[in-house]
């Protein structure tokens, strides 16, 4: 019995596992980011609504978007995130995106094992991948396209296995078309495609291509959780039809039937997304929105390619472009086209980034591995620890399980908290509002609102709160010339390129503080045009409280007259930037009809940053 126990373990297999999970843990690590997002507490409290309270027709918690139309189109997400929330708290949170990290991951590295990537390839494409996604896996429902794309590719490969991977642009009829034509180089280019042949034949058997129809209800559920659906349907189409090109080359005539299915299939996913709360209406109002530019958000903004944080985008392109001229595996022109369709986009939105890598991780381990094999660097049936001496394995056997309990603890500490960091959020500013019982309507930076009305937004018609200007819903929620508004107080006059205005709408940076007359304006101190416009309207405005951080402006005739029964005596004024942390959600206690003054506000107390 004992030396059967022996021919089972063997360790360097055991060590080959070892480094697999040390880099999947790793790439958890990348995917884990702890901190709040800006937007996280109100895609929680839409959620919550709209579950208790049913879908709103019209924007909610805006003094002053009161009736405007508002198409929610990430319901789905919102509904997880709150329930997520509710129930398990941040580190709920923490956990479903480290989960959906885990899945996209673990889909890629499995594709890359199907393709005969070694151990050092599937490594390697996971944590390039993993550090390339690292700044987009933030708690939004972006989480919902990227995972939903990335069981698109899933499928796409499961139901084009024998076929993906190979340049099928060759054939007889292409043969006899270039014969004709007189097209000689192409033509001995067809020749030769054709001699070296591709022994895996696309399997027509209704089976595998029958897992397209997976496409349906995941086009559903994309559609009702986020807007990049869109670019998935996009990828989709576009794979199809140069599928059907391929077909065509390939086959001739005999590829009418092939192309009829995947018409229906395009057909099919695209009436999917008329599967949605608002029909048509929706379609209508996302080709309108795209037509307008969004410099304003950062996200929508190209990259900054002298930015360490670009760094993992411009190294993926590089592994990418290595591919075209070192691989000695054919390319794939389906895939090839739709890779530089998303560096395109790439290069002209952020978001877009986290696209091209996925699809990197599922469509080039082949070729990554093509070119170490050519360098004489792995072969894909190596094993990492074949070549150890049998006193240096068990020595390299406990580093590899030492870093697995260094990266397994760094991410079960990313897990363990939501951060709400003092240095992005103003906390001690909406703990004093909560402490002083403000309420009415309240400006507040674009950033910050979300953060605002989950505090202090009046949850039921009669309950009193305080209602936000203009918040990160932008154009589902408010209209261009609501925007403009708010920009022109926050950011004043900019380039094109830092933000859009309509230009039928005179530039007044002024207008925010007369239109509907806020209460309170709660600004960045790092926002200067804002400040500049408070400054000059100084006679109308006092200071009710002031860090490094914000600043909190009230009217004079409700908080600067004693005689009002709204008069603010207690005023922190102090030049001193907050440091630290609190944990998620960081909302102080806060009821204005409580008749006793609010103590302190109930977030947990600030802590030390790592």
């Amino acid at each position: 019995m004992l030396p059967a126990i022996r021919t089972r373990f063997h360790l360097p297999t055991w060590i080959d596992r070892g480094i697999l999970l040390a880099v999947l843990l790793a790439c958890g690590c990348s995917l884990s980011l702890n901190v709040a997002d800006p937007d996280l507490w109100g895609h929680i409290q839409y959620g919550r609504d709209c579950w208790q309270q049913g879908l709103p027709a019209t924007t909610t918690y805006s003094y002053i978007a009161e009736g405007y139309r508002w198409i929610n189109h990430e319901l789905v997400a919102e509904f997880v995130l709150f329930a997520v929330n509710d129930n398990f708290g941040g580190r709920g949170l923490l956990v479903m995106k480290a989960l959906l990290g885990f899945l996209v991951i673990g889909l890629i590295a499995y594709s890359a094992k199907k393709q005969g990537a070694s151990l050092i390839t599937i490594g390697g494409t996971a944590l390039l991948v993993a550090v390339t996604l690292g700044n987009h896996w933030s708690l939004r429902p972006q989480l919902a396209s990227y995972t939903c794309f990335t069981l698109e590719l899933a499928i796409l490969g499961f139901a084009f296995r024998g076929w993906e991977g190979d340049n099928r642009l060759n054939g007889s009829w292409l043969r006899s078309t270039c014969s004709r034509l007189g097209l000689s180089r192409l033509l001995e280019r067809v020749t030769y495609c054709e001699q070296t042949g591709c022994e895996n034949e696309l399997n027509y058997g209704r089976g595998r291509l029958k897992a397209l129809w997976l496409m349906v209800p995941l086009m559903v559920l994309w559609t009702n959780a986020h807007g990049g659906f869109l670019a998935g349907l996009c990828v989709l189409i576009a794979y199809l039809c140069l599928r059907g090109v391929e077909f065509v080359a390939h086959r001739g005539s005999d590829s009418w039937g092939m192309l009829r299915r995947f018409t229906l299939m395009i057909v099919v996913a695209a009436a999917a997304t008329l599967i949605n709360p608002y029909g048509s209406e929706f379609l209508v109002w996302l080709f309108d929105d795209l037509k307008v530019p969004r410099p304003e958000i950062v996200e929508w903004r190209a990259p900054d390619f002298f930015s360490l944080e670009t760094l993992p985008f411009v190294i993926l392109l590089c592994g990418w472009v290595s591919t075209l001229l070192f691989s000695k595996k054919r390319h794939d022109f389906t895939q090839t086209v739709i890779l530089a369709l998303l560096c395109w986009q790439s290069m002209t939105h952020l978001r877009h980034i986290a696209f091209f890598a996925i699809a990197c991780g599922f469509w080039l381990p082949r070729h990554w591995q093509s070119i170490l094999e050519r360098v004489g660097a792995t072969s894909c049936d190596s094993s990492l620890a074949s070549g150890l001496s049998p006193r240096m394995a068990p020595v390299f056997a406990g580093l590899i399980l030492l870093a697995c309990l260094l990266t397994g603890g760094k991410l079960a500490s990313r897990l363990s908290q939501l951060k709400v960091e003092h240095k992005n959020f103003p906390v001690d500013a909406m703990e004093y509002i909560a402490r002083e019982k403000l309420n009415g309507k309240m400006l507040v930076t674009f950033n910050w609102a979300q953060y605002a009305l989950a505090a202090f937004g009046p949850k039921t018609p009669l309950e009193q709160g305080l209602l936000v200007h203009v918040d990160g819903r932008c154009r589902t929620s408010y209209s261009q010339a609501m925007l403009d508004e708010h920009f022109d107080f926050i950011l004043g006059e900019q380039s094109p390129d830092n933000r859009y205005r309509d230009p039928r709408n005179a530039f007044d940076p002024e207008k925010a503080l007369r239109n509907h007359r806020p209460d309170l304006i709660l600004l960045s101190r790092a926002q200067q045009p804002g400040c500049d416009v408070m400054r000059r309207n100084e006679e109308e405005w006092c200071v009710l409280f002031m860090d490094g951080q914000s600043v909190l402006y009230g009217r004079r005739s409700r908080y600067d007259d004693p005689s009002n029964p709204d008069f603010v005596r207690n005023r922190p004024l102090t030049t001193e930037t907050p440091e630290g942390y609190v944990s998620w959600p960081a909302l102080p206690a806060y009821n204005v009809n409580q008749p006793t003054q609010v103590q302190t506000a109930a977030c947990t107390p600030a802590a030390t940053n790592e």
